[in-house]
């Protein structure tokens, strides 16, 4: 076996790898906190120390969550409203979460917005644009507004949360799925841009999760209920596994596992989808 040398060793501490990844003290930004996945990672990270700005668009429900933290004596989160489905929103909630922590080290694009809606019926009108905005460019604009300070600290971690969703075509479901394959497409891009870096890229890949933004209970199903599928999974349980992730080094996180079906054997979500199609009802779209 090769010997390791001291620079060796340097370059992996300053990656963020193995048991050193202590989260005590990193400046953490979460968007999307106010409810689910993100506010169950807030909640978690404030419990190993974590400094963290808290960002979504319901204030009241991001003070709630401050207060749950600092009630179980974690440190105060600063709470930062912001819209990401506008254009120019995300640099701007950058350069404030960089004045109100003094720089961020951990970066997590958890921010999502579902969108069931026809592709043929909103095509790329102001509502298809703006789920664009939030779930692909605001996650792009918030990593090239924060990497630089995270390049000139030496260490850095960007997390992009997508979705299995991604690997399966359900009708209606064609913008939700897009934004989150092309995220996860520019993060596996982004981790190889900056391999010669002390920047981490982390993908998590959420599959059937217990949030509000189950948008497969909004679909149109024939008979009035979807399928039966595999139980959603808790989002502390989601939470949980990132937080896993942001200690060990690891780069991408699936969970539940049996998720990576569809993602390692394509032909399995794309059945997957087939089979959904005949259930959903999309008559409505093309009656006139």
């Amino acid at each position: 076996m090769p010997k390791l040398d001291i620079v060796g060793v340097c370059a992996l501490v300053h990656r963020g790898r193995g048991p050193m990844n202590d989260l005590g003290g990193r400046r953490v930004v979460v968007t999307g906190a106010s409810s689910g996945i993100g506010r169950a990672l807030a909640i978690g990270l404030a419990r190993r120390g974590a400094r963290l700005a808290v960002t979504a668009r319901r204030e009241e429900l991001l003070r709630e969550l401050a207060a749950e933290i600092t009630g179980a004596g974690g440190p105060a989160p600063e709470v930062l409203t912001a819209d990401l489905s506008h254009p120019g929103v995300a640099a701007d909630l950058a350069a404030r979460c960089v004045a109100a922590l003094g720089g961020v080290d951990v970066l997590i694009n958890n921010a999502g917005v579902g969108s069931v809606g026809g592709l043929a019926v909103h095509a790329d009108d102001a509502e298809a644009r703006a789920w664009l905005e939030t779930n692909f460019w605001s996650p792009l604009a918030l990593t090239s507004a924060l990497l630089p300070g995270m390049l000139d600290a030496g260490r850095g971690t960007i997390v992009n949360v997508t979705s299995t969703v991604q690997a399966v075509p359900l009708p209606l479901l064609g913008y939700y799925g897009a934004t989150k394959a092309a995220l996860a497409q520019a993060t596996r891009s982004l981790r190889h841009e900056l391999r010669h870096t002390p920047i981490t890229v982390i993908e998590v890949v959420p599959g059937s999760t217990d949030t509000a933004l189950r948008d497969i209970d909004h679909l149109p199903w024939r008979g009035g209920t979807p399928p039966r599928t595999f139980p959603p999974v808790r989002p502390e349980a989601v939470a949980a596994a990132i937080t896993r992730a942001l200690e060990s080094g690891k780069d991408r996180v699936v969970h539940p596992s049996y998720s990576l079906l569809p993602l390692e054997l394509p032909l399995i979500g794309r059945l997957v989808a087939a089979l959904g199609a005949r259930r959903i009802d999309t008559t409505k779209l093309t009656d006139g």
